[in-house]
């Protein structure tokens, strides 16, 4: 082979591999997650489970019921979604850990119901996977629901926490926030996987990034509740706000940020 041959064919070599590198850093695998009670008690999970499937429930009492608030599915199913992944997954017992795959694939499916006759089955069959008895150790951390459906949520559930948690009703309705904080979490560690918002190589870290602060503000205004400090979770919450609107900023910047308080 000539001298002008072997360098052709090592510039080539050398393309193909800075190629392969580049792409093995778009693919670049999310960071290890915490254990699940490090952000999300199970107990304050457990009580999520319980409040969307009740939630859904009523929708599907009646077709008018579903007319007037069928856009409710879609988000909350979604979202039993990635709760039932974080109770599998955790590190503490509870009573939806061994029906969590069960509850997932059944979450998953009534996520996908198009009217009311799909939806109406699809609540009865999240109900009946509340009592099944399944091996959770097969799952992960990966893509298992809808990004958008979850975002769509997220200010919704950040609406209420900042409603809850002033005055005396930090302390009436710390249940309900202990639960909606432990939501967000799940719901932030649950899209970690999901990069669908990257649209440039290189950006996942950051992606991976804004989840983390995210999931570690949840998780320190949920603290905070349970710690009955309403200063810490006042501050904890603005650090969750702060890192919806940073990650609006780089991943969403046509989109002004949803989490904004309302006057």
């Amino acid at each position: 082979m000539s001298f002008a041959a072997r360098w052709s064919c090592l510039v080539g070599c050398v393309a193909v591999l800075a190629v392969l590198s580049a792409g093995s850093l778009i693919a670049a695998e999310p960071p290890a997650a915490p254990k699940v009670s490090t952000f999300a008690p199970a107990k304050d999970l457990v009580s999520q489970v319980d409040y969307y499937v009740d939630r859904l429930d009523t929708v599907v009492k009646s077709e008018s019921e579903y007319k007037d608030s069928g856009d409710k599915v879609v988000k909350d199913a979604n979202t039993l979604v990635v709760i039932a992944l974080a109770l599998g997954l955790h590190d503490e017992e509870s009573k939806y850990k061994k029906a969590a795959p069960d509850l997932l694939k059944a979450s998953q499916k009534l996520a996908a119901s198009k009217d009311f006759e799909s939806a109406k089955a699809g609540v009865a069959a999240v109900k009946e996977a509340l009592s099944a008895s399944g091996d959770p150790a097969a799952l992960k951390w990966e893509k298992v629901a809808s990004l958008k459906a979850l975002m769509e949520q997220v200010p919704l559930i950040n609406s209420r926490l900042k409603r809850y948690l002033r005055g005396p009703r930090f302390k009436s309705m710390a249940k309900d926030t202990a639960g909606d904080s432990a939501a967000i979490a799940a719901i932030a560690q649950g899209s970690m996987a999901d990069t669908e918002a990257v649209k440039k190589a290189g950006d996942e870290e950051k992606w991976y990034k804004f989840c983390a602060q995210m999931r570690d503000a949840a998780g320190a205004v949920n603290a905070a509740i349970h710690a009955g400090d309403q200063e810490a979770a006042d501050a904890a919450l603005k650090k969750l706000t702060q890192s919806c609107d940073d990650c609006h900023a780089v991943f969403q910047p046509d989109q002004k940020s949803q989490t904004k308080e309302e006057k």
